[in-house]
């Protein structure tokens, strides 16, 4: 079970990876003010490994209290609750 386990975190630390070497190779590509989509940096609308948007330092609340936001990096509306590759706890 153990080796199921490693095999898994190392599958899912090569995913963030490749998407973040995508991320990168796009976003040299745009103008400095637009925004990634949200496949591009396999967003989802939940947690992931103890981590959300809401604890990300590209969040913005749309109110107190508000449920979701914007990102300065993802298009789109954001769940608080929601996570992607470009997550960064804020400081």
């Amino acid at each position: 079970m153990q080796a199921c386990s490693t095999r898994r975190r190392i599958l899912a630390q090569g995913i963030r990876l490749a998407a973040a070497c995508l991320l990168i190779a796009v976003d040299s590509h745009k103008p400095a003010t637009a925004k990634t989509q949200k496949a591009a940096l396999l967003y989802q609308n939940r947690p992931h490994e103890g981590q959300h948007c809401g604890d990300c330092k590209y969040f913005s609340p749309e109110g107190s209290g508000a449920g979701s936001g914007t990102c300065a990096l993802v298009e789109g509306v954001i769940e608080r609750d929601g996570w992607c590759v470009a997550y960064a706890a804020r400081t």
